[in-house]
């Protein structure tokens, strides 16, 4: 599945890329990555999957050149003969540093690279976890309270755990956006809450058939909601089963109806795939 990579300008084989020991994204995790979906040889959302790029780029200070970037994503995925897949593009500032601060003449590094899809379990169970959300507006290859959330999740059995803020709001899940729905009505956590606005969220917000409120709130409302879903750009939409909570060393379970999200699965997957209609490879 990745038998090739793209290292800057390069289209070499996997086995031979290697990266310097002084790398800032090895020594510091000084860069951020996105991960994009491939249906039919083309990449979803790709326009806001490059905006939130540069949106990172801009907050790490960090100027490299994207020009051709989407030709280079096509022209791997052709390559490796990837029909339906996962697309990584990883920039790190590149070697040069002065402990913590960078030198002004580093040269960033692109890594691009193709991955299958792993399958999600048929059983969708979160948790809620005990680390907060930082807050950070793209993907930090410096991920480790996300990490750290998903091996809390891992122990609990549970497929993911839903982050707070310092406040207790809910912000996201370690590695998916969340909505759930009340009496026919559908929320997000809002923009100001410490969640990375995803690009699957992003197109559900832009969704006309869909009417979405944005609101900050506790963990009461998904103990009371109909139905919950989660959003990223691996599996797209998945429906949720069961929320885990404990509370005074008790725990309680809330089922889910997975039958209220149904359309909206299949009206988001639609509406993703026909992104794809128009795009050249």
């Amino acid at each position: 599945m990745n038998k090739f990579i793209f290292k800057n300008n390069k289209l070499i084989k996997a086995k031979e890329a290697l990266i310097s020991i002084n790398e800032r994204g090895f020594l510091y995790g000084d860069g951020l990555f996105e991960t994009c979906h491939i249906f039919n040889q083309k990449i979803i959302n790709f326009n806001n999957h490059i905006q939130r790029i540069k949106i990172g780029l801009d907050t790490l200070k960090i100027k490299t050149n994207l020009d051709n970037l989407e030709e280079k994503c096509h022209r791997l995925i052709k390559k490796n003969q990837i029909k339906n897949g996962l697309l990584r593009i990883s920039i790190s500032r590149g070697v040069g540093s002065l402990g913590y601060l960078p030198k002004n003449n580093c040269k960033p590094l692109i890594i691009i690279q193709t991955s299958k899809i792993t399958q999600t379990p048929s059983k969708i169970i979160l948790g809620i976890s005990s680390i907060k959300a930082p807050s950070i507006p793209f993907k930090s290859t410096n991920s480790i309270p996300y990490i750290l959330a998903k091996i809390e999740a891992k122990q609990k059995k549970n497929f993911d755990v839903i982050m707070l803020d310092e406040k207790n709001n809910i912000c996201e899940t370690s590695s998916a956006n969340i909505f759930w729905i009340k009496n026919k009505k559908i929320f997000t956590p809002s923009d100001k809450c410490n969640i990375i606005k995803g690009c699957v969220r992003a197109h559900l917000l832009n969704l006309k058939q869909l009417k979405i409120n944005q609101i900050k709130t506790k963990i009461f409302h998904l103990e009371n909601a109909d139905a919950v879903f989660i959003t990223n750009s691996r599996f797209l939409i998945k429906s949720v089963d069961e929320l885990v909570i404990i509370k005074n060393n008790i725990k309680f379970k809330k089922k889910f109806n997975k039958k209220i999200t149904l359309e909206i699965e299949k009206l988001v997957k639609d509406s993703l795939y026909k992104t794809c209609q128009n795009i050249k490879k």
